[in-house]
């Protein structure tokens, strides 16, 4: 009935292979949807800025580009392609499972892995597409909030300048700065427009923001506006969070800078789940499998429900709970967990919730 995902002995699984032209994958391919491969949500794609993720695919070599503002920050691999798999590594790649001129999707494939839910699957269009429908859309206008799909893009980071200066005072700012970069394509300038100058921290590092408006004013010639040159101002929203903290056995400084935030309670979502978090939902989550073993029921929900809260994309915390549940007859418990699984749009625990907790 319920599912038990304990332990996975699973091995990378055969494919069936069908014909593919190989020249068509060559090219750059912008992602335009994320789900796992039953259907399901992925809760493992970080809540992000842009959640932008750019494939540059050329001679047996695939970079991925996850910052749409940045040029230049890619992660590059070689791969071989059998067939219809990109084959990343010994152990992972990706299944194509269309490829067309303008469109490609691919499933994950990651060895040991085989539920639906755990293995994501893509879908990308050839990004000249992207652009041409943001220029068309966009053909009329005068102004132009950017995104992260359309977007100048820059070629040299001005945000490591300000924190290398940051470096040498002896002690380091600590404020969020949130604003606009306001382009001026036609005037070929670039203007910092500050919406939270009232704030306490932003008054008292005045010096400070001076000096990050400078340095943005004169980084235009970092920028690539060639789409752009029509348009009298394009709006970039932006976050810099500028701060110094100690932690145990170590320290931290720096000035990163957020680009498509506008609140700052985001910032703490780009990253994700802390290591020592990620640890500690872990550990929870193989005690609760003990617990489970010895049938000490209780405690394994118990186990499993303190891993979900740590860390909830453990979505097998919520299955094994509801298995448990279902095996103590506690069927408003059971649903409470099932009715989780739905509301984080998992496919399973929503077909499970529909067949047993709407009666």
């Amino acid at each position: 009935m319920y599912r038990y995902i304990l332990i996975s002995l699973i091995l990378f699984n055969n494919i069936v292979y069908s014909q593919i032209e190989t020249h068509l994958l060559n090219g750059e391919w912008v992602k335009v949807k994320n789900r796992m491969v039953d259907g399901s949500k992925n809760l493992s794609e970080s809540f992000s800025s842009s959640k932008f993720l750019m494939w540059k695919i050329s001679n047996k070599k695939i970079c991925m580009d996850s910052d749409p503002v940045n040029s230049i920050e890619e992660t590059c691999l070689d791969f071989d392609l059998v067939k219809n798999l990109i084959r990343t590594s010994s152990e992972s790649g990706y299944e194509i499972n269309k490829l067309t001129t303008d469109t490609l999707i691919v499933i994950q494939k990651i060895k040991g892995i085989n539920e639906n839910d755990k293995l994501e699957k893509l879908w990308f269009v050839k990004s000249t597409i992207i652009r041409n429908n943001y220029l068309n859309k966009h053909k009329s206008d005068s102004i132009l909030i950017a995104n992260e799909h359309f977007t100048p893009t820059l070629n040299k980071k001005f945000i490591t300048e300000i924190h290398k200066q940051f470096l040498k005072k002896s002690n380091y700012p600590n404020f969020d700065l949130i604003g606009n970069l306001v382009f001026f394509p036609k005037e070929e300038k670039i203007e910092v427009e500050i919406n939270n100058s009232n704030d306490k921290n932003v008054i008292e590092n005045n010096e400070e923001i001076s000096y990050i408006v400078r340095t943005i004013e004169k980084s235009y010639g970092n920028w690539n506006l060639n789409d752009f040159k029509n348009f009298n101002k394009i709006y970039i929203p932006f976050i810099i969070k500028s701060e110094s903290y100690k932690f145990k056995g170590g320290s931290h400084k720096g000035t990163p800078i957020f680009f498509f935030l506008e609140n700052v309670n985001d910032i703490d979502k780009i990253y994700g789940i802390k290591m020592e978090d990620l640890r500690a939902s872990g550990v929870n989550f193989q005690n609760g499998i003990m617990a489970y073993q010895n049938k000490e029921y209780e405690k394994a929900i118990f186990l499993f429900m303190k891993s979900f809260q740590i860390d909830n994309r453990n979505i097998d915390a919520l299955y094994n709970s509801a298995s448990i549940y279902s095996i103590l007859n506690d069927k408003i418990k059971m649903c409470d967990c099932l009715k989780k699984l739905k509301d984080l749009e998992q496919t399973e625990g929503t077909r499970q919730y529909n067949e047993n907790c709407l009666n």
